[in-house]
């Protein structure tokens, strides 16, 4: 498939994801929403991808909502939420729990890990996409912000469940009420982020992380995990004991979990086959 708004790479099994609107800041647009959805969903089900990587081109990860677009949700010509019914009616994402079949929320329901390389500018929209990734590495020039309220709105797509999972309650209300950007640095003394790395080292860190993942690690064990994390953010200690219990008794019968006892004990990489 031809994508006209994004750009999508697949080399040593990982998929790698660039919001390519550069002059306009890697601003959000439906199309470049449906592209981007459409490259993570054929990750998702490529057998050679074992993890993902989002990034913008430029200077920016993505500035938020492209204002032509703003503009036509402010004069009544386009919802805000128009995008579900779309995402919705992919069959791959029929299949998955409600809260995951969201335009955005769909990105905790891929066994592949997404990690967010986020190069500069991640705002508004493009920072609830960031929230929806597994692992966030920012440059050193990043800043990240809600910025809603400053532009009469509030907060969108479940931010307000998701964010204060990330960074606690208190912090979350305050980028929510504030609308302020925060620098890579408080990023990540908040948690918000998972590492910050020069510039230049940023795709070099994320590709590292994601071929660690992709290429070490048993793909059966780390969609196993990804699921059991984000299912017990809904559920009980006692859920959460019995699945992984119930998990950890599967895995010790699949090929993975004999490959990875047999080439520890023989001294080599494993072959791991996701089976």
């Amino acid at each position: 498939m031809e994508f006209a708004e994004i750009i999508y790479e697949k080399s040593d099994r990982i998929a790698t994801v660039t919001f390519n609107r550069p002059a306009k800041l890697n601003s959000w647009t439906p199309k470049m929403g449906a592209e981007t959805r459409t490259a993570l969903l054929d990750a998702e089900r490529d057998p050679n991808v074992g993890a993902i990587i989002m990034t913008g081109a430029g200077r920016a990860y993505c500035s938020g909502a492209d204002m032509g677009a703003l503009s036509d949700i402010s004069a009544g010509r386009a919802s805000a939420t128009g995008g579900n019914a779309a995402a919705a009616q992919d069959e791959w994402l029929a299949q998955q729990r409600i809260d995951y079949r969201n335009q955005y929320s769909y990105l905790l329901a891929l066994s592949k890990p997404v990690i967010g390389a986020i190069n500069g500018a991640c705002v508004g929209l493009g920072f609830t996409t960031c929230l929806y990734q597994d692992i966030r590495i920012a440059s050193e020039t990043a800043r990240m912000g809600l910025i809603f309220v400053q532009r009469g709105l509030a907060i969108e797509h479940g931010s307000s469940w998701m964010l204060p999972r990330i960074v606690g309650v208190a912090r979350a209300v305050e980028m929510a009420v504030t609308g302020r950007l925060v620098d890579a640095q408080e990023a990540l003394a908040m948690g918000l982020v998972n590492r910050v790395v020069p510039a230049d080292k940023l795709m070099d860190t994320a590709r590292e992380v994601a071929g660690h993942i992709a290429n070490k690690c048993s793909p059966l064990g780390v969609a196993h995990a990804k699921k059991l994390v984000y299912k017990h953010l809904f559920t009980d200690l006692a859920t959460a004991i019995r699945d992984d219990d119930e998990s950890m008794t599967a895995m010790t019968k699949s090929d993975d979990f004999k490959e990875g006892v047999k080439a520890f004990l023989e001294k080599r990489p494993a072959r791991y086959q996701g089976k």
